[in-house]
C-alpha cells in the first residue's frame, strides 16, 4: 500500500509563501476541519511549537512536520510543494521543496511517520515530485506502491527465468521455502501455477517498512507472504542474513530446512542470483538460543528499525569517517541496573513518543550522538533511555572471540546478563554483530 491510507488530492498544495513559518501555515489550514476537534490554529500552534525544539528536516530537501494530539484516532497527510525552495533550519546542505504535515492521534502516528519518510526514499520520486505542478499526478506518485514501477520486457524476462529454475532448485532439494529478495514490479512469479509450487512457502522480501505483514495470494491458500526490511548499504549476502533471522524468529523458516533465495537489486530491477542456505549449519548459533533468551518486551518493529539505523551509520559513517557505536535493546528493567551516565543524557526529560526510534525524525540525532562514547539503551518499546551509557558488567565471559574490542566486551557481557539484545557496528571494520545470551550470533 502507499500513502492513499492518510492522503486525498484535496490536500495537496502547490505553497505560495517563502518562509517555513507560511508554509506550515498554508498547509495547517489545508487539515483544518479534517479531524474532530482540529482546527488551523491548533494545528499549526502543535507543529510550530514542536519544530522550536526539534527541526522535523529528514534529509534534503525534504521535512516532515507533525504533530500528535491525545484523544484523536487516525492521521491524516497534506502535502506542499515550494518550486523555488524555502529556508527550514540552520544546516547547509539546500533548501526545503517537499513538506508532508502529519497530525493524528499517538497509536497511529509512528506507523504513519515512517510509512511516509521511508517511502519518499524510493529512488528518484523526491526529484520527479518537485518538479511537477498536477496534483494528481503529485497524488498518485505518492499512493502507488513502489514494488508497481515498470519494469522493462528484458528484465521481466530474465526475472521469470530466474523464478523457474529456483522452483526447480527448491523441487530437487526438497526445500520447503522460497524467498524472493527485491522482486520487481511485474512479479513474474505469480505466473507460476499452484502445481508448479509443489506447496512450497513463498516470502517476499520487501524494502518497504512496515510491520511483519501476512499477504496471502488468493491462489496460494495462503503460501505467500510478506516479509519487509528496509535496510541500506547491506551486500546480498547480509540481506539474505537478516531476510532468514527475521524469518526464524516468526517461524516461517525452521532448523533443518533447506531455502532457496533469489535475488535481485532494486535497480535496474531484475533478479539476478540464486542462492541456497542450510538453515543448520548456517545459523547454528542462533538456533541454539534458549527459548527464554529473547526480551518478551521487544516490538519486532524496533527490533527491525535498530538494524536499519545501524546498518545507515555503518555504511555512511559520519563526516565522511566511520563510526562505532552499541545499542542494547529490550529488557531494561535489568539492563538499567548495569547502567552509568558517562555523560549528560541528551534523551533525558522527553515525552516517550518524543524520543521512540520508530520516529523517522531521530535518525540523524541518533546519528550524531553515535559519534559519543558509549551504548543507546532502547526499551523494547522503542523509546530511547539514553545514550553515551557505559556498562558495568564485572563477569568475564568465557572463550571471549580474540581481536574483538570493548564494544563486542561490553555487548556480550550485558547480554549474558541480561535477556537484552545488542547491536555493535564496528568502527574498522563497518561491520554489524548481534549478541544474544553473551554469545555472537550473527555477523553483517
Amino acid at each position: 500500500m502507499g500513502l492513499s491510507a492518510y492522503l486525498e488530492p484535496q490536500r495537496i498544495r502547490l505553497l505560495t509563501g517563502n518562509s517555513k513559518e507560511d508554509a506550515l501555515r498554508e498547509l495547517a489550514s489545508v487539515l483544518d476541519g479534517c479531524m474532530p476537534g482540529l482546527t488551523k490554529e491548533t494545528i499549526f500552534k502543535e507543529v510550530w511549537e514542536r519544530e522550536l525544539q526539534l527541526t522535523t528536516r529528514v534529509s534534503p530537501g525534504i521535512a516532515l512536520p507533525h504533530a500528535i494530539f491525545p484523544g484523536v484516532e487516525g492521521t491524516v497527510i497534506a502535502v506542499g510543494i515550494h518550486k523555488e525552495g524555502i529556508i527550514y533550519d540552520a544546516r547547509e546542505d539546500g533548501l526545503v521543496h517537499l513538506l508532508v504535515m502529519l497530525v493524528g492521534g499517538e497509536q497511529s502516528h509512528l506507523q504513519a511517520l515512517s510509512a511516509v519518510a521511508l517511502h519518499l526514499e524510493i529512488p528518484g520520486l523526491y526529484d520527479r515530485i518537485v518538479h511537477l505542478q498536477d496534483v494528481m499526478e503529485i497524488f498518485t506518485i505518492l499512493t502507488t506502491p513502489a514494488k508497481e514501477v515498470s519494469t522493462s520486457w528484458e528484465a521481466r524476462k530474465l526475472s521469470k527465468l530466474m523464478c523457474e529454475q529456483a522452483y526447480l532448485l527448491a523441487a530437487s532439494l526438497n526445500a520447503p521455502v522460497i524467498m524472493i529478495h527485491n522482486c520487481p514490479a511485474s512479479l513474474p512469479t505469480l505466473e507460476l501455477t499452484r502445481s508448479q509450487r509443489s506447496g512450497r512457502r513463498v516470502i517476499y522480501i520487501s524494502n518497504e517498512f512496515n510491520t511483519f505483514s501476512e499477504q496471502p495470494d488468493e491462489d496460494c491458500a495462503g503460501d505467500e507472504l510478506t516479509l519487509n526490511i528496509p535496510f541500506r548499504g547491506l551486500t546480498r549476502s547480509s540481506h539474505i542474513e537478516i531476510a532468514l533471522l527475521l524469518a526464524l524468529s516468526k517461524g516461517l523458516v525452521h532448523a533443518g530446512d533447506k531455502v532457496v533465495s533469489v535475488f535481485g537489486m532494486s535497480m535496474p530491477n531484475h533478479l539476478d542470483t540464486i542462492v541456497v542456505t542450510d538453515v543448520e549449519k548456517e545459523f547454528r548459533k542462533f538456533l541454539s538460543m534458549s527459548v527464554g533468551s529473547s526480551p518478551d518486551d521487544l516490538e519486532q518493529q524496533v527490533f527491525i528499525r535498530v538494524l536499519q539505523i545501524a546498518s545507515e551509520i555503518a555504511y555512511e559513517g559520519r563526516e565522511g569517517k566511520p563510526v562505532g557505536t552499541l545499542f542494547i535493546v529490550g529488557d531494561y528493567q535489568k539492563v538499567s541496573t548495569y547502567c552509568q551516565q558517562m555523560v549528560v543524557n541528551p534523551f533525558k526529560g522527553y515525552e516517550d513518543h518524543e524520543r521512540n526510534i520508530l520516529d523517522p525524525g531521530l535518525a540523524e540525532t541518533i546519528k550524531e550522538f553515535a559519534q559519543i562514547d558509549g551504548a543507546f539503551i532502547i526499551r523494547g518499546d522503542g523509546a530511547i533511555v539514553s545514550a553515551g551509557t557505559y556498562l558495568r558488567v564485572k563477569n568475564p565471559i568465557a572463550n571471549f572471540p580474540s581481536g574483538l574490542g570493548a564494544r563486542h566486551a561490553a555487548a556480550a557481557g550485558i547480554t549474558s546478563a541480561t535477556n537484552a539484545i545488542a547491536v555493535v557496528i564496528s568502527e574498522s571494520t563497518r561491520k554489524l554483530t548481534l549478541f544474544s545470551s553473551g554469545e555472537r550470533i550473527m555477523e553483517l
